[in-house]
């Protein structure tokens, strides 16, 4: 369903309407919840004990990952800017599909092995 979202978003052919960057925000935001939910709760059960207490623990890890993944899609975003507003949008939604896809691709090949 991210996937999904990633393609409604692209401008294409038809000019970029508010009612399709309304749409299919909902489809990716709610989607990446609720993929960000099961992640963790799996990443919960495979983490080694050690990681549960102290100060240095899962909690800031993941803190600490999705603050790595603002800064690179914000440089992702200000180079994007470089190319000119008539490219940002596609420019910036090409590396969200590139690794939805890959993560897909990924969990096909890999899907048997993971239990």
């Amino acid at each position: 369903m991210v996937c999904v979202g990633i393609l409604l978003s692209f401008h294409v052919v038809v000019p970029y309407t508010v009612p399709q960057y309304v749409f299919s925000g909902l489809i990716m935001f709610v989607s990446a919840e609720v993929l960000e939910g099961v992640n963790l709760s799996l990443l919960s059960r495979v983490m080694s004990s050690r990681l549960s207490r102290g100060t240095y623990n899962g909690g800031l890890l993941s803190t600490e990952a999705g603050t790595i993944a603002r800064v690179i899609a914000d440089a992702t975003i200000t180079v994007a800017g470089y190319l000119g507003r008539d490219m940002l949008l596609n420019v910036t939604l090409l590396p969200s599909l590139v690794i939805c896809v890959l993560s897909i691709v990924a969990t096909c090949f890999t899907y048997n092995s993971m239990y």
